[in-house]
């Protein structure tokens, strides 16, 4: 009776260990599909301009030159270290200030633009910033993000600002294919970003020193 439990167990563990196998497979094989969110454009009350890459402003003042939304809010995020170049003399810019120098550039005039934070890690992080900053008159939220994070943002953002219409918007411009094992970049999105993915349901998002948990 034994030695037929245990092997019906085993034989139950390694069905639902390849069900598991044949699941991450195919999610992995059509992250180019899933990844990826475009929401359709409506008015917001905030434009949230997440970090991570600086020429995601061109877009973001673009949806506010056509009047999405009344304001952008943008972060200073972790800059890693430039010592090496600045000894040489180059100069080193912290995003942030490549973001404000491409709204001005853009037309965004500066009142129109909030920085928040201080060296922040993650989409976390910047989501639980936002939650302390945004009073109720916030009801919707436009988002400005690279196609391969797009997915995993809405999530973040919709479980750290509850009650709150969250709309994705990606720069055309960035390139993201479907077929992403045929594009070297889409390739390396789609491996951090699916990593990044298991590790927020599964582990401890990381976070500035100090930030402060909305949950």
């Amino acid at each position: 009776m034994i030695r037929k439990t245990l092997g019906f167990l085993l034989k139950a563990w390694g069905a639902l260990s390849l069900l598991a196998l044949l699941l991450g497979a195919g999610a992995l094989l059509t992250a180019g599909w899933w990844l990826r969110v475009d929401d359709e454009l409506k008015p917001a009350d905030a434009l949230v301009l997440l970090g991570g890459d600086p020429r995601r402003a061109v877009h973001a003042a673009d949806l506010y030159l056509r009047g999405l939304a009344p304001v952008i809010y943008t972060c200073r995020p972790m800059n890693e270290s430039q010592e090496p170049l600045v000894s040489l003399g180059m100069p080193s810019e912290p995003e942030e200030v490549r973001t404000m120098q491409a709204l001005s550039l853009k037309g965004v005039p500066p009142e129109a633009v909030r920085l928040y934070g201080q060296d922040l890690l993650s989409t976390v992080d910047e989501g639980e910033h936002l939650a302390q900053l945004f009073g109720p008159e916030v009801k919707t939220v436009l988002v400005v993000t690279s196609p391969h994070h797009s997915r995993r943002a809405k999530l973040i953002l919709q479980r750290l600002l509850p009650g709150r219409e969250i709309i994705l918007s990606t720069p055309p411009y960035e390139r993201f294919e479907r077929k992403w094992w045929t594009h070297q970049t889409s390739a390396r999105h789609v491996i951090i970003e699916c990593a990044k993915f298991l590790y927020y349901f599964a582990g401890t998002p990381f976070r500035a020193s100090g930030a402060v948990k909305t949950e």
